[in-house]
């Protein structure tokens, strides 16, 4: 019998002192086409194990196909920076790309009381964007809501004050863009991924 779940799988080490969320880049042409956003994120959930004082992350991606390519974001949370790093699974585990992801990334500090971000979906509730506590470690959830007047689904993240958040956003502005991240993908790197120390392509001070 076939197995009906199939998964590709990598692992992050964490030296003390250090935190590693994954994403999932995921793409949709038909809602593209309509004139939502192309490209998604979505946190990739992992299970934990501690050995040596190292904090072993194992995290697992849906497939239809193993040999399918899926790219993923890494942000490491140290206690005075955070890391970003992206890569391309496989059935081999993840490495390293020269693919340039239209990436763009930011920290957000509110000093001024509780602020709440907007956010937009697509109609199979996906977002271009995260939001990242950096003294808890996790992704802030919107709370969802409908829209009254267009009747579409939104949803409002909460920014607690005094408290630095990091923001990472995936967008595709034109098709000029899309071809080009295409043949990224054609080319890109086959080096793996030094796991037990997190390589850098974008460091950010963070507040």
């Amino acid at each position: 019998m076939d197995n009906l779940l199939q998964m590709n799988k990598f692992e992050i080490v964490d030296m003390p002192g250090m935190n590693t969320l994954a994403f999932l880049v995921e793409r949709d042409y038909d809602n593209y086409s309509k004139g939502y956003a192309l490209l998604s994120l979505e946190k990739i959930r992992s299970s934990e194990y501690e050995d040596r004082g190292q904090m072993h992350k194992v995290f697992n991606v849906l497939v239809d196909n193993p040999n399918d390519e899926d790219d993923i974001v890494l942000l490491t949370l140290t206690d005075s920076k955070a890391y970003l790093t992206t890569g391309i699974l496989d059935s081999n585990g993840l490495r390293t790309s020269d693919a340039e992801l239209p990436i763009s990334y930011g920290s957000i500090y509110n000093v001024e009381g509780v602020e709440y971000k907007e956010v937009n979906y697509t109609p199979d509730l996906k977002r271009n964007f995260t939001i990242v506590d950096t003294q808890t470690g996790e992704e802030v959830r919107p709370t969802l809501y409908k829209d009254n007047e267009t009747g579409e689904v939104k949803g409002r993240c909460k920014l607690m004050p005094n408290r630095p958040y990091i923001v990472i956003e995936v967008n595709v502005s034109d098709e000029a863009i899309l071809r080009n991240l295409r043949e990224a993908e054609e080319s890109s790197s086959t080096a793996n991924v030094n796991t037990d120390s997190v390589v850098s392509n974008i460091e950010d001070e963070m507040v």
